[in-house]
């Protein structure tokens, strides 16, 4: 048979020869055998049909690089089996050999499949340089397919019944590894028949959950270790070829950018947009452990101003996460648009200092796109000969803490490093925070499609700031980020603290809160999946869909910017939420409220006579403090008395499961002994409802809150299975869904909400278990009795604590007792530098240190319908 293999008719594009190098191939005494005949067999088969066919597209049909690939995994399977005998552990691993040594043909069927999608898009004239690439990728699998076949009596020799005893299976896989080449590749694995939580306390990288399945991204390293354990993994599918990350980080690239590329990398778009735009300016907080500039853009007025309030967006702490990067650089484009366009933009930013960093993490990214697409940590040389640590387990806050959130062996993907702060990255990044201290913080990273915040660490921790992140990220019922992506399984991001996903130390929110003062979030950019499958790390480099990326996570970074000149205030129109001066989470077995921070050292709390209580050690809030009292058996009443005001709560219904907790309607839960948070029942159910008795609200009452306790072993990765929380107003003749439970907590918390304008009326709640374990307990229909202004007014004249201001913060006395209004201060020029929405019992105070509040003249106006009362009021703090 001619082994040239002609192009197109006239066309001069031609097949080289490609047989005479192959040494496997011409082994003359191989010729024949079975194992010979499963590795070379599919591609002369290939060669074969594109012998009888003209068109190029019909010749790269038949070099199908997904046919290709499975037929590999046959073979390897198959050979396997045939040279470890009966023993299960020992083919396992030996398959777990060979698939490594393979390791650079499995990237040679990827660049195949890359040429071959590019010879079927190109055109002429330029088809002729597609035909060459395409061309030497078919050489490159013969030839790559020529060497795994030389190595195969090395990597498993014939000894009639293969043994590798486990614990030498990594050493193993080491040599055949660097016989290969192929040490530093990553690929996506679905893991059957294990739970996440115990891939995750193994110190694996789990990225994701599909139905019987665990997704994570392995190293060779991480695949030995499956086998060692017993556990069968199985390859990710997208819809096309899934390979080691190295062909796809050589792939080129219409709109993700490298770091280094002179003519469209980070570096060169940089000098590009600054020279363009006068709005931008770009500073470099530090280097990275390869010399690259740590870049971070400010967008507005040049300087660092205390008048205007620090937000910050940082980028792509882990490397492969190349839609966190461009998200960022979308974001300071559109900031950085010509004023008079849009009002809103125009006024934040010149009244906000924004810092953007695109890249937190550039040494690992470049690698990304030079070697390794799925690489995650940074660089830096570790012990044993490792690379890297997980930069976003190596802040200085909760820092190996233990070993579930992070991993102390550097071979792991989340290791935390020797040391905190042991990256250069790192410092870089906490320096600059603590010197620049941002009133909000948003990290960007891929992917699960969640807004969490803090705190992380710890399950079930909540943070003390809670109604603030709540106002600012929404619910599941509304959250802060659409999800419009098409095929997406989501609608919307989940939002929820950090640890619903999983447990993490030495992490960025964490360190941004707690050391820096911030109101700190990430956003999980993506599902990961879309119509045609999985394509997780792996966004595509689509126009397209990316900016749709960007719109749907816009409004939630406006709303940051908005919020950062007072967080507490702000009202979003995004989630429908305002953070409320007074939070009750829980009536029993403790009484818990959340109240704002000026106020708690001199809340109290009284059920039946005063009670004792603490604030939350654990949650220090800027803006607002949770308050705990001592236990309590289920208070008929209870009164919350803090600045300027005394509110009141009846307890309408409460209820466990206990024998006593009658007239609940149980249908898929029951009373469960396992568990419990008060008394010797809980309730818990998977599928099915639990709905409460009908309580008639007295007249005197119009707004009730429910608050319960609440364990649930859902998935952060997924959307289901989940809880739903509906309200009848009517005595159960109809229902709106009011609330919905998702995420992992394995310890009891408390969750709740609060409704108005149920004056008179018969209403329930109905708890839903959809394929949740959910349990329940303590559950409270609490009534808000009223609001009683124990502040001592002057016949409508505003009053501040002092007058010139001194202190960090002043304190106004509101001039219209029980009536609602707002309060606002300007400056001097008349333009207003703060502002608060004032309802009955709202602790009324100015911050002026967090606030950064220049010293000078200011005038302060309160207003309530038709009634005024101004006052000229000096700050001269000796501090600035």
């Amino acid at each position: 048979m001619d082994e040239r293999l002609a192009g197109e008719a006239g066309d001069g594009l031609r097949l080289p020869e490609f047989t005479r190098s192959l040494r496997g191939f011409a082994t003359a005494s191989a010729i024949g055998t079975h194992e010979h005949d499963l590795l070379f067999g599919p591609l002369i088969a290939a060669r074969r049909s594109a012998a009888h066919v003209v068109a190029a597209e019909a010749k790269a049909a038949a070099f199908d690089a997904d046919r290709l690939r499975r037929a590999l995994d046959e073979a390897v399977a198959t050979i396997a089996k045939d040279r470890a005998g009966t023993d299960p552990a020992g083919r396992r691993a030996l398959e777990a050999c060979l698939e490594a040594a393979a390791a650079p043909l499995i990237g040679a069927l990827a660049v195949l499949a890359t040429a071959s999608a590019t010879l079927r898009a190109a055109q002429n004239p330029p088809r002729a340089g597609a035909w060459a690439v395409w061309c030497g990728a078919v050489q490159a699998v013969f030839d790559a397919t020529d060497a795994f076949w030389l190595v195969l009596d090395d990597v498993a020799p014939r000894s009639g019944g293969f043994r590798l005893p486990s614990a030498v299976v990594l050493l193993a896989i080491s040599l055949a590894l660097a016989a290969s080449g192929a040490a530093a590749q990553h690929v996506t694995l679905r893991v059957p028949g294990v739970r996440a939580d115990s891939l995750i306390a193994a110190g694996f990288d789990v990225v994701g959950t599909e139905p019987g399945a665990v997704l994570i991204v392995a190293s060779p390293r991480d695949r030995a270790r499956l086998v060692t354990q017993g556990v069968t993994e199985v390859r990710s599918s997208r819809g096309e070829l899934v390979v080691p990350g190295l062909a796809n980080a050589q792939a080129v690239t219409a709109v993700y950018r490298s770091f280094d590329d002179p003519v469209r990398g980070i570096r060169a778009w940089t000098d590009s947009i600054v020279a363009a735009n006068p709005r931008v300016t770009v500073d470099t907080i530090g280097r990275s452990f390869e010399g690259r500039p740590l870049l971070m853009f400010k967008i507005g007025p040049k300087g660092d101003s205390p008048q205007r309030p620090n937000a910050v967006f940082v980028a792509t702490y882990h490397a492969r996460e190349w839609a966190a990067t461009e998200t960022a650089l979308r974001l300071v484009k559109y900031l950085a648009a010509p004023p008079g366009t849009d009002a809103r933009r125009d006024s934040l930013v010149q009244s906000r200092d924004i810092w953007i960093m695109p890249v937190a993490n550039p040494d690992g990214y470049q690698y990304t796109f030079s070697t390794n697409r799925l690489w995650r940590k940074t660089r830096s040389p570790q012990a044993g000969g490792a690379i890297g640590v997980d930069m976003n387990r190596n802040h200085s806050a909760n820092w190996g803490l233990d070993n579930q959130g992070s991993s102390p062996d550097p071979q792991s993907e989340i290791y935390r490093g020797p040391a905190a702060m042991s990256e250069s990255e790192t410092r870089s990044i906490e320096t600059w925070h603590l010197s620049h201290p941002p009133v909000v913080a948003l990290s960007y990273h891929t992917y699960s499609g969640l807004v969490i915040y803090p705190p992380g660490a710890v399950y079930g921790g909540l943070a003390a700031d809670l109604p603030v992140y709540k106002t600012l990220a929404g619910t599941n019922l509304r959250s802060a980020v659409t999800d419009r992506l098409p095929g997406s399984p989501r609608s919307s991001y989940m939002p929820g603290p950090g640890w619903m996903l999983y447990t993490t130390n030495g992490e960025y929110t964490d360190f941004a809160s707690s050391k820096s003062g911030a109101l700190a979030f990430t956003t999980e950019l993506t599902s990961g999946y879309a119509a045609s499958g999985y394509y997780g790390f792996e966004f595509p480099d689509d126009p397209a869909l990316l900016e749709q990326l960007f719109q749907d996570n816009l409004p939630f970074a406006l709303d940051l910017l908005d919020a950062a000149r007072d967080p507490a205030a702000f009202v979003s129109a995004t989630t429908a939420r305002r953070t409320s001066p007074l939070t009750i989470e829980s009536a029993s077995p403790e009484i818990r409220v959340i109240v704002p921070t000026l106020a708690a050292t001199t809340t109290s709390i009284a059920a039946n006579g005063p009670l004792t209580f603490r604030l939350d050690s654990t949650a220090g809030g800027k803006y607002t403090r949770r308050i705990i009292s001592a236990p309590v058996a289920r208070p008929a009443a209870f009164s919350v008395t803090g600045i300027g005001s005394a509110a009141t709560f009846r307890l309408l219904a409460v209820a466990g499961a206990e024998t006593a907790d009658a007239g609940w309607t149980l249908s898929g839960f029951a009373p469960d002994s396992v568990f419990s948070k008060s008394g010797r029942y809980a309730w818990f159910g998977t599928s099915g409802t639990l709905q409460s008795p009908k309580v008639t609200v007295p007249a005197d009452i119009d707004t009730v809150s429910l608050a319960y306790w609440t364990m649930h072993s859902g998935s952060g990765f997924t959307a289901e299975p989940s809880g739903r929380v509906d309200l009848s107003k009517d005595g159960g003749a109809t229902w709106t869904t009011v609330g919905i439970q998702r995420g992992f907590a394995p310890v009891w918390y408390t969750d709740g909400l609060t409704i108005g304008g149920v004056r008179g009326k018969s209403i329930a709640f109905r708890f839903t278990a959809n394929g949740l374990p959910w349990r329940l307990d303590e559950i409270a229909f609490i009534g808000h009795a009223g609001v009683v202004s124990t502040a001592v007014t002057s016949s409508g004249v505003l009053k501040p604590s002092e007058n010139p201001v001194r202190s960090p913060t002043v304190r106004f006395i509101w001039p219209f007792g029980s009536l609602a209004g707002d309060l606002t201060v300007f400056d001097f020029s008349g333009r207003e530098v703060w502002r608060r929405q004032m309802s009955p019992g709202d602790p009324l105070a100015w911050d002026v240190e967090s606030l950064h509040v220049a010293n000078g003249v200011y005038i302060a106006v309160a207003k309530s319908g038709s009634r005024s009362s101004r006052l000229k009021l000096f700050v001269a703090r000796r501090s600035q």
